[in-house]
Formats: structure tokens, C-alpha cells, sequence
């Protein structure tokens, strides 16, 4: 066995209890991945056109799974072997090898990822297919959905999570083993606040980023812009955790400096505390900053995404009336809503359900086609009945066969414009279709509308699901045309009404999206409070010579209780930072410059549970240290 090895396995028998709190995370990272692989993987192997949502759906959130997977594995693993600085600088010291510690390190985290990363993805496989009646429901897969299992959400699972651990590792063992034994020895007990000039770089140049990103819609209006400002609070985060160690000990030094004179001693332990070890609490800040910004991000940006639609269907209806039916209105119906007093225009708009292909690459189905509905209106339709507010081309040029008019979100996602043809599917046949406008107001009316010549030329079945209502004398009237609009047999109700029932979310997809958010805030909630619990428990030997000092075990205490409250706030704080841009953009991206929407329900929540998490996760091993540290200094 060589020396690496044998250092390594000696290594995990000492240090087992922490090292398996980081085996924890590597197995809930795996979980998240491999459910992940399992979503993708199931879509991709759907047959064609089937699978096209649950790509989509699994690729979104893979996005945030994957940065939340190498932010939360990285911070548990630098902090476990931070704690051990003093350990790896006593083997330096005595002869051991920088080559042998860097590699003695590398297997003690590969021998636990290798194991950790396996085991928790197969409850990931599990999970994904515990998920399968939700994805039924929600009308994302096909009633007869069965997701896929088999070995390469696993693969993923490890080839994702392991490299991290193994890069953070040897980060985190870099700054012991280059310098020299002594100095390594003599720092192990503190920090050095100053970080080096390509960190501060990268925390700027990220934070730069981040602020770029989150006002994209400002150029780039519409679901999309929107969707890439909500990913700057990850930006914001990383930069803030680049540049943690100089944000904290210039927090907190100056605090301590105004309240040097009035503070107790447990509040001026904790203080210095915080600032001497300013690496350390941005550690465990991290995570629980990204619990705060991811679900409020989450949350925020599904409320703006209702608002925005609600918004722009209300724009696009110039009716007082609007009547629909679950089956579908027949042409006699539509007749009768003609005949009823007071009525002056009916307009019919149908759905066509359809597929649509987003890409020219030859790749899979999955990947190419997307599942719409075409929606079906009168080319001469005046825009005071229906506006989709067009933008290019002309709204009349439907009358002719072949053509579709797209929403500007269809057209950034296509790269099509007017002029530019499309190729769309309908009940397995293809036909492509020439672009002769473009809309703005997508999110609220569909993606693709086209007009009855183009319906006969797809050979198509379209349903009338809503009819626009012009009622003579305007909204005063209208509640007379109601009432005798239910001798006609259809549901009628007013614009508003409709407006608000047609933008409601879909409980069986709002169930989905909750669920897939929550599983997203456990891993990050059980990241966070594996990190604190790591780190008062190794600070055994602090709080023993802190007691020798003179402290109390009430007072050393009060010191962790302090510290953990301004632990917390110091998450909240950072989390709310890194929000807020994201939610200004978002929502000027998709209900214009005004006052940002916020979900302040669900940041309200997360607000208090990083603060509790942060004080409850500290206090409770806090305690038991305490009383392990005093008993060994009285021994």
C-alpha cells in the first residue's frame, strides 16, 4: 500500500464523523443529478413529438440543479478539510510530501465519493419514477408515461459529482501544502483575510456578469430575456462568495470597532470571531444565501410569468364577452351567439394541437420538436376585438394558405423572422409554413397563430374552444347579453373573468413545480445545516482555549448563539442582494419598467428559515461542544 493511500485511510478512520456528513451531500448531489439523467433520458426515448416537454421541463431544471450540485458539494467538501489545515500541515512538516498530502487527500475524498456518489443516485432513480403520476397529470408526459430507468443517470450522477469533489479538495489543501512547514503550522490556527489578486478579479468580473445578466431584458424583452435575468442571483452569489473574506471582515471590524465599548463579552468574542475567521462563515453563508435567492427566484419568477400572461391577454381581448366551451363550440352555437340581441361581432379562434421544430440540427425528436397548439383566427379580425400586438409583417396576410404568424419569443427561440419558413407538424404530418408576421404578446395568446386557409392546407381538425363577444353599448350591456347567453347553451362570462380563470395556474403543474422547487431547497436546506454542524464541531480546540482564557461555558455559548443570528443575517442579506436584480429584470422583461414583483410570501418564509436554520444548526452541537471542550480543559 503506498504512503498516499495509507495517509488517506488513516485519515477517514479519524475523521469519520465529519467525512460522512460530506458523504451525506455527495449522496443527495447524486439523488438531484440521477433524478435529473432520469427526466432527460425518459424524454429523449419517448417517441416522436411525446417527449418534447419533459426535455424542456428536465432541462430547466437541470440548470439550477447543476450549479446548486457544484456550489454545495464544493463548500461541504472545503469545509471539511479546512478544519483539518493544522493536521495536513504537522504531515508536511514531519516528511511527508506536498505530492503525498495532495494525493493522500484526493483518495480520502475519492474513496468516499466513489462510494457516496453510486448509493445516492439510486434513490434518485426511484424518486424519478415516484414522480411519474405528477408528470401525468400535469399533462407534460402522455397518460401512458413510464419513466425510464437504466444505468447512465448514474454514470451522470457520478461523473458530475465526484470531479467536484475531488477539484474542491484540492483547493482547499492548496494553501497548506505550498507554503513552508512552519508558516503552514502557524496559520493553521487562523486565517489570512487578504485573498489574492485573480480571486478579486474573478469576484468582480462575476459580479459584473451577474448585473449584465440581470438587466437582459432591457434588450431582449420576452420570456427569454426574463429567463436569463432570473439565473443572475446565481452570479451575484458566486461573486459574493469570491470576494466573501474581504466583505466580511470589513463587515464585521467595523462593527466591532463601533460597538467596542458597549458590547459584552460574548458579542466582542463573537465579533472577532467572525472577522478572524472570515473564510470560514463564507463558507457556510453560501449555501445558505443560495436556500433564500434560489426559492425566491423560483417563486418570483413563476408569478411574473402569470402576471406577464395575464397582462398580455388582457391587452390582446377588446370584448366585453367571452364564451367557450371544455368541447369545443360547434359552428351552430357560434350561430346562435350571432342571433342573441345586443350581440354585433362574434370572433371564433380555434386551436389546432401541433408540434413545431425549433432547430434544423439533426438530432432527436425530443430536442427538435416542441408540442403547441396553433391558434386559429380570421385573418380580417380589427385589432380593437383581438390584438396580438404585431410587430412586423401584417396580421391580414393569414388569408393566404401556408403562412403563420409568430410570437417574438417563437422567433428568437427559431431564429426565424418574417419572410423565413417553419416547418410545423400536424397528427404525424409535416408541412412547412411561411412567416408573414410577428407578435409580442405570446405569453398570453399562443406562439403560432394561422388562419383557415392554412387549416385546410394541414388537413387539420381545430376545435373552437373560445369565442370573442362585441356587445353593442359596451360594458354596460354586457350583463344582458350574459343572460341571454345561457339559453344558447354556452359558458359565458365576462373578459376580465375569463382572463383571470385562463392565466390561473393548473393545479396538477403548479404541484409539479413545487415539487421539483422543494426537492431544489432540501438539498441545498441539508447542505447548509451539514456545513454549520461541521463547523461547530470542529472548533473543539477553540472553544477549550477560550475557556482556559477565562470564558464561561455560558458565556462561550451566548458567543455561538451570536454568532449564528449574524451567521444568518449575513445569508439574508447576501441572498437579498443577489435577488433583487434578477427580479427587476424579470419583471421588466415581462410587465415593462414599474414596480418589481415579488413573491413575498415565499421570501418572507425562506427569510426566517436560513435565519433559523443558521441559529438552530449552530446552537444545538454548539452546546454539546461546549461541554466536551470545558470538560477537556478542566481534565
Amino acid at each position: 500500500m503506498s504512503a498516499a493511500r495509507t495517509l488517506a485511510t488513516s485519515a477517514l478512520r479519524a475523521h469519520w464523523p465529519a467525512m460522512s456528513g460530506t458523504g451525506v451531500v455527495i449522496a443527495l448531489a447524486s439523488t438531484l443529478v440521477a433524478l435529473n439523467g432520469v427526466l432527460v433520458e425518459s424524454g429523449l426515448r419517448e417517441p416522436a413529438g411525446t417527449g418534447g416537454m419533459l426535455v424542456t421541463l428536465a432541462s430547466s431544471f437541470a440548470g439550477t440543479a447543476l450549479v446548486l450540485v457544484v456550489l454545495v458539494v464544493a463548500a461541504t467538501t472545503t469545509l471539511a478539510l479546512r478544519r483539518r489545515r493544522r493536521e495536513l500541515a504537522l504531515l508536511v512538516a514531519v516528511g511527508a510530501t506536498r505530492g503525498q498530502v495532495r494525493r493522500a487527500i484526493s483518495i480520502e475524498v475519492l474513496m468516499i465519493s466513489a462510494v457516496a456518489a453510486p448509493l445516492g443516485a439510486l434513490p434518485g432513480l426511484l424518486l424519478a419514477r415516484a414522480l411519474d403520476p405528477a408528470l401525468r397529470r400535469s399533462g407534460v408526459v402522455p397518460a401512458e408515461f413510464v419513466s425510464t430507468l437504466s444505468p447512465l443517470p448514474v454514470l451522470a450522477a457520478v461523473l458530475v459529482v465526484v470531479p467536484t469533489a475531488l477539484l474542491a479538495s484540492r483547493l482547499a489543501a492548496r494553501e497548506t501544502v505550498r507554503v513552508p512547514p512552519t508558516a503552514a503550522i502557524r496559520d493553521s490556527a487562523t486565517e489570512s483575510t487578504p485573498i489574492g489578486t485573480a480571486r478579486r478579479v474573478s469576484a468582480l468580473l462575476t459580479a459584473v456578469g451577474g448585473l449584465t445578466t440581470a438587466f437582459t431584458p432591457l434588450f431582449l424583452p420576452g420570456v427569454a430575456g426574463s429567463a436569463l435575468a432570473a439565473s443572475s442571483a446565481f452570479l451575484l452569489i458566486g461573486s459574493a462568495a469570491l470576494a466573501g473574506p474581504l466583505l466580511v471582515e470589513w463587515t464585521f471590524g467595523r462593527t466591532a470597532r463601533m460597538g467596542a465599548g458597549a458590547a459584552g463579552a460574548p458579542t466582542r468574542l463573537a465579533l472577532g470571531n467572525l472577522r478572524g475567521f472570515s473564510r470560514r462563515l463564507t463558507t457556510v453563508v453560501v449555501p445558505l444565501a443560495l436556500l433564500l435567492s434560489v426559492g425566491t427566484t423560483q417563486t418570483t419568477v413563476d408569478r411574473v410569468v402569470r402576471d406577464g400572461a395575464t397582462a398580455q391577454l388582457r391587452a390582446a381581448i377588446g370584448t366585453d364577452v367571452v364564451a367557450t366551451s371544455e368541447r369545443g363550440l360547434t359552428p351552430r352555437q357560434v350561430a346562435a351567439l350571432r342571433d342573441v340581441p345586443g350581440v354585433s361581432e362574434v370572433v371564433p379562434l380555434a386551436d389546432v394541437p401541433a408540434e413545431v421544430r425549433t432547430d434544423d440540427e439533426d438530432l432527436p425528436d425530443s430536442l427538435v420538436w416542441e408540442a403547441t397548439a396553433l391558434r386559429v383566427v380570421p385573418p380580417a379580425v380589427d385589432p380593437s376585438t383581438f390584438d396580438p400586438d404585431v410587430t412586423r409583417g401584417d396580421l391580414a396576410d393569414l388569408a393566404a394558405p401556408g403562412t403563420i404568424a409568430i410570437s417574438s419569443d417563437a422567433a428568437f427561440g427559431t431564429g426565424r423572422s418574417t419572410g423565413d419558413r417553419i416547418r410545423v407538424r400536424v397528427d404525424g404530418r409535416e408541412a412547412t409554413l411561411r412567416v408573414v408576421a410577428v407578435f409580442d404578446r405570446g405569453l398570453g395568446v399562443g406562439d403560432q397563430l394561422i388562419g383557415p386557409r392554412t387549416v385546410t392546407t394541414l388537413r387539420a381538425d381545430p376545435v373552437v374552444s373560445t369565442a370573442l363577444v362585441d356587445v353593442r353599448g359596451g360594458a354596460g350591456r354586457a350583463a344582458d347579453v350574459l343572460a341571454r347567453l345561457s339559453s344558447a347553451q354556452v359558458d359565458a362570462t365576462t373578459t376580465a373573468a375569463y382572463v383571470d380563470s385562463a392565466t390561473s395556474p393548473d393545479a396538477a403543474m403548479q404541484h409539479l413545480s413545487t415539487l421539483l422547487t422543494l426537492m431544489l431547497l432540501v438539498f441545498v436546506g441539508l447542505g447548509s445545516v451539514n456545513a454549520l454542524v461541521l463547523l461547530t464541531a470542529g472548533r473543539r480546540q477553540e472553544l477549550r482555549l477560550l475557556h482556559l482564557g477565562g470564558a464561561t461555558s455560558r458565556q462561550l455559548v451566548a458567543m455561538a448563539g451570536i454568532e449564528s443570528v449574524l451567521t444568518g443575517f449575513a445569508a439574508w442579506a447576501i441572498g437579498t442582494v443577489a435577488v433583487v436584480p434578477g427580479v427587476i429584470g424579470t419583471s421588466a422583461g415581462l410587465l415593462g419598467l414599474g414596480v418589481p414583483h415579488l413573491d413575498v410570501t415565499a421570501y418572507l418564509a425562506l427569510s426566517a428559515a436560513v435565519v433559523g436554520l443558521a441559529v438552530t444548526a449552530t446552537l444545538v452541537p454548539a452546546v454539546r461542544t461546549v461541554r466536551a471542550a470545558t470538560a477537556a480543559a478542566a481534565a
